[in-house]
């Protein structure tokens, strides 16, 4: 049965774009997915000056932050970027706690080793590596953080994932950036959106609204 995930993403990405905003995004997503605290920093400060009601300051109001897992089980001291958002953000005030609720237990070939999108690992390739720990006491809001949204497959895995131990909680998912892959050009980054994507479970798909 189809069900519907809420995500929001702030920035704008164009991995084949050759104009100077387009090779700025790929030199930001790169400093993102490094952990880069400047960068972190000034994302943050995009956030906090959206106006008050906007829905994805408002995601993270009272909400437990999850750190997306990487292709690979994580080893000791290893590089986490997303749980690196993830405590920056809390530090700032968006979100009241990171928990890693979500495991990698077994590796998922890179998405960013393929062109097509036929041959990336799919949403179930995703759900089926990974694992919940969930905690003792009852979550009522959860938001997944991710560094690059592409496809929605990884971050649509870990929301049906977490909904097996949190049935009823609200289960959303930001993403810094959205990858547009056919642009020429891209006449601005930060582009603030909030949405939603469709996953249809007969077919193991998701709808993405553009």
């Amino acid at each position: 049965m189809p069900f519907d995930i809420n995500f929001a993403t702030m920035l704008e990405f164009a991995t084949k774009g050759k104009n100077d905003m387009a090779l700025k995004s790929r030199q930001i997503a790169g400093n993102i997915k490094s952990g880069n605290v400047k960068v972190i920093e000034r994302l943050i400060h995009h956030i906090k000056n959206l106006p008050g009601e906007h829905p994805i300051k408002k995601m993270f109001d009272q909400a437990v932050l999850v750190p997306a897992p990487r292709s690979a089980p994580i080893v000791e001291n290893g590089l986490w970027p997303t749980k690196i958002l993830c405590e920056h953000f809390v530090e700032s005030g968006l979100g009241k706690s990171v928990q890693e609720f979500i495991v990698r237990e077994t590796k998922v070939p890179k998405s960013s080793n393929f062109s097509s999108a036929d041959l990336r690992p799919s949403c179930n390739t995703h759900f089926n590596s990974l694992t919940v720990i969930p905690p003792e006491a009852f979550i009522e809001k959860i938001v997944v953080v991710d560094d690059v949204f592409t496809l929605g497959r990884t971050s649509c895995a870990c929301v049906r994932k977490l909904k097996e131990s949190f049935p009823d909680a609200d289960i959303s998912v930001f993403a810094v950036m959205r990858t547009r892959g056919f642009v020429e050009t891209l006449d601005a980054i930060v582009k603030p959106s909030f949405n939603s994507m469709t996953y249809h479970s007969e077919s193991d798909t998701i709808i993405l609204p553009d």
